[in-house]
């Protein structure tokens, strides 16, 4: 097998095992409240717009978003939230692909979590359950926060301390 041919296996499946890896921790491993959503699944679209850019995060936040509305829903499917989807990881992947430094992790994620956590999932819940949002957002506000600072931490340790990443990034070319 050629070398292109096996970097370009060696992407698909990473990005399959991504995929699969963000429907078990946003459907299986999160806490799931009407309002709020707290968990992990973020880990996967960041890995996979760290490796493979804009292109490769989208791909796997629509992706895994679709796959766990059909096989796994947890309530009505609604279109706003795979957009929403799609749109982080396009910011992490222009955040974390090419020299991804402190202050980059710390503008991607500020910018998607206020952005399309805060501002975005929350029209798109105050449309679902027909909530005023400014009543929804001072509660989502601190879930919002926090999920920045574990997300910059996290982004922080794994992608600029740690040589795993690195590693796995040279793998997959």
């Amino acid at each position: 097998m050629n070398t292109m041919r096996k970097k370009t296996m060696v992407k698909i499946v990473l990005c399959a095992l991504f995929i699969a890896m963000q429907v078990v921790l946003s459907r299986f491993l999160s806490i799931n409240l009407q309002h709020l959503k707290i968990g992990f699944s973020f880990i996967p679209i960041m890995f996979a717009a760290y490796l493979f850019g804009p292109a490769g995060g989208v791909a796997v936040a629509t992706i895994s978003d679709l796959i766990g509305a059909i096989a796994f829903p947890s309530g009505a499917f609604f279109p706003g939230f795979t957009v929403t989807a799609a749109l982080s990881g396009l910011i992490y992947g222009f955040a974390f692909h090419k020299n991804c430094t402190t202050w980059k992790i710390i503008v991607g994620v500020v910018f998607n979590e206020f952005f399309c956590s805060g501002i975005l999932n929350t029209l798109w819940l105050s449309i679902m359950y027909s909530s005023d949002f400014k009543a929804l957002i001072s509660v989502r506000v601190w879930q919002v926060i926090a999920l920045s600072v574990v997300q910059i931490v996290f982004a922080e340790i794994f992608f600029n301390r740690l040589k795993v990443a690195k590693k796995l990034k040279n793998m997959a070319g």
